[in-house]
């Protein structure tokens, strides 16, 4: 495993051998996981049954005799989905149960097969066919609803995931189909992007992808982000790539401008590929997870490089979101369920010292409120200062990791600066900035309440108290009195 000041920690969570699960059930046809909460696995024999593996309390698995081709337990309850052929026809027989309840929820019998499905939300299964995607609603007695026909690049292919992202209004199929015939081994991968508002697809070529939401600075409103890998061959030539992209950008709002980063495979893994993507919103990160066992760490908001590592010997089949940490799983082929997590304490001098990218260190350290760029966002504060920059400074200052430029001496150097006509001060400013982000601690507090006292405008004073704005303090109530 990495050493001690990799900026990913890896950890196993469990085996599933430790479980009883026999090796021929560790496959991608066998196991699921659609979160970070459970693991569901199909066994065949020695009698057909269904194990659910609480992530809460792994060594208490739940096996009940259950005869099915493919079970889901929802992301967040316990409600497992389960999928059958019903004999002697291509129809699939779908049914969705409460298992505390021990009642069934609803079922449908769908007129073709189903050859993948997921919980792409708590409340949504996407049900993918030979020809079409559909959606099937746990709520109501709802029927699955037509969303779109597969585009013709996934003719053939075998779907290995599906997702929206959190507005539902962006949805992405990805499958897999055998490689060109020099380079059999190399797999193609093969994407479609549907826009539920515009009705449109478009095809693609990548093997992992993911949604993402970022704030670019001066906007509001999050903007959504695909994030998809692909590794190509032309000609003999390969190409490895990470893209991000805004869909759907706002008009008259600042927008995402598109990344993409290569995917540098060590010359013994010319012939692995991409099989899965996750995104921490947390720390904002990309990993992408190759068959053979690579992680490759991206940022979200550059593309820039983070980290790269092998994290497991044996292929990954399977990977999941770890909400709570904002890192993932990943199970591979020897029922290994490996937990990576960023490391807290070493990843902001990781990226300062090893990758020499102070500016990503900085915006790290802001984003996850990590220590490690102390000195950086001070030298960074003094910089824009002595430039004039007071409103990159005050930014600064109000984002600055663990509250580090918070202090009674900023608010002086603020003070200090001589106030030109006509202009804001930039104490104001600096005020302004950190009212937007949120609470003033006390002594901020005190100083803005000193400076609307001064000018008359007590009523503001009321207004922030009302919006939990300012910390009180009994020098601050003296103030107002």
């Amino acid at each position: 495993m990495a050493a001690a000041n990799a900026p990913i920690a890896m950890r196993e969570a469990l085996t599933l051998s430790s479980l009883g699960i026999a090796p021929q059930f560790v496959t991608f046809t066998h196991v699921t996981m659609e979160s970070d909460k459970y693991i569901c696995v199909r066994e065949t024999s020695p009698q057909n049954s269904v194990v659910i593996i609480d992530m809460a309390m792994p060594n208490q698995p739940l096996r009940r005799p259950i005869t099915a081709d493919s079970a889901l337990m929802n992301p967040n309850t316990r409600i497992l989905a389960l999928k059958a052929q019903i004999p002697g026809t291509t129809q699939d027989h779908l049914q969705i149960f409460n298992i505390e309840a021990k009642t069934k929820i609803k079922s449908h019998q769908m007129p073709e097969q189903v050859v993948f499905w997921k919980w792409i939300t708590p409340k949504l299964l996407g049900l993918v066919t030979q020809t079409s995607v559909y959606h099937w609603s746990i709520e109501g007695d709802s029927e699955p609803t037509k969303m779109f026909d597969r585009t013709a690049n996934l003719a053939n292919n075998q779907i290995i995931n599906y997702r929206c992202d959190p507005s539902e209004k962006w949805l992405v199929l990805i499958g897999i189909a055998p490689g060109a015939p020099e380079r059999p081994q190399l797999v193609k991968g093969n994407m479609q992007l549907f826009s539920v508002e515009q009705q449109r697809s478009q095809a693609l070529e990548a093997h992992a992808a993911s949604f993402a939401t970022f704030k670019v600075v001066g906007n509001e409103n999050p903007s959504t982000l695909i994030c998809f890998a692909s590794k190509t061959t032309n000609a003999g030539q390969i190409t490895s790539k990470l893209h991000v992209i805004e869909l759907g950008a706002q008009p008259g709002k600042p927008g995402f401008s598109k990344k993409q980063a290569d995917l540098f495979f060590p010359p013994d893994f010319q012939d692995d590929f991409p099989v899965a993507m996750q995104i921490s919103q947390k720390y904002g990160l990309i990993y992408v997870i190759t068959k053979l066992g690579l992680l490759f760490v991206y940022d979200l908001e550059t593309a820039a490089a983070v980290y790269r590592n092998r994290i497991s010997p044996d292929p990954i089949f399977l990977t999941a979101e770890s909400s709570t940490t904002g890192g993932f799983y990943a199970i591979n082929r020897r029922g290994q369920v490996l937990h990576a997590t960023v490391n807290d304490a070493t990843i902001v001098p990781f990226v300062s010292s090893q990758l020499n990218n102070l500016e990503l260190a900085v915006n790290l350290a802001k984003r996850a409120n990590l220590p490690g760029a102390e000195n950086l966002v001070v030298q960074r504060f003094q910089e824009l200062f002595a430039q004039t920059k007071y409103k990159e400074a005050a930014e600064l200052a109000a984002e600055s990791p663990q509250g580090l430029l918070r202090t009674p001496e900023t608010v002086a150097k603020f003070q200090s600066v001589p106030v030109q006509a006509g202009q804001t001060p930039p104490l104001l400013q600096y005020f302004g900035t950190l009212l937007t982000r949120g609470k003033l601690n006390a002594y901020e507090s005190l100083e803005l309440s000193r400076l609307v006292v001064n000018q008359n405008k007590k009523n503001l004073l009321e207004n922030w108290l009302a919006e939990d704005k300012l910390e009180c303090s009994e020098e601050l109530g003296d103030l107002v009195k």
